[in-house]
């Protein structure tokens, strides 16, 4: 385990403007690191010469790639929506998973495993009598455990999937609310 701190990130897209957010919390959920993009919104040149690709370029490389560049600490892993995982690992190297709650009865102590495909699991945490849903994005299998096992320790002192739903609150907040000026 290289450390305890999780980093979370996002990128969100409104009316043709897109925003993005990192922030790294303590094994509390405290933030300890906290950043985010000014909104970018394409031009009408852009949109024309980057066509079909313009929303993956502009949230991978425009907007992940200045965040991964201000970003203070490393965390072990970054937990991001699951729909963004693939494209963001195409563009950076980074430890990626997806981290989801679940209506599904118990799997029993806490740190017990259901395994449903190879970069998918049921990971039993503390706190909740429901399982969590755990997706890799292209970690071997031998390298899951470590990952697995730090947020299970994490979940006895936070809600692993809350600071999630903040980020993305927050960058609503900041960065795609109108001005009531």
């Amino acid at each position: 385990m290289t450390n305890s701190f999780p980093g979370y990130l996002i990128t969100l897209s409104e009316k043709g403007t897109f925003v993005g957010g990192m922030m790294i919390t303590d094994r509390y959920g405290i933030p300890k690191d906290f950043k985010y993009t000014d909104p970018v919104t394409p031009t009408k040149v852009q949109k024309i010469i980057y066509g079909s690709v313009l929303e993956r370029y502009i949230r991978n490389h425009v907007i992940v790639g200045a965040l991964i560049k201000e970003v203070n600490m490393s965390p072990s892993f970054y937990v991001v929506p699951h729909h963004q995982m693939e494209s963001i690992k195409e563009a950076h190297q980074l430890t990626l998973v997806s981290i989801q709650r679940t209506q599904f009865t118990s799997l029993g102590a806490p740190g017990t495993i259901n395994r449903s495909k190879e970069n998918e699991c049921l990971l039993q945490g503390y706190g909740s009598e429901h399982p969590i849903r755990v997706m890799f994005s292209s970690v071997p299998v031998d390298q899951q455990e470590p990952i697995l096992k730090e947020i299970v320790v994490l979940t006895k002192t936070m809600d692993i999937v809350e600071p999630q739903e903040r980020l993305e609150a927050a960058l609503k907040s900041i960065c795609l609310e109108k001005s009531p000026y």
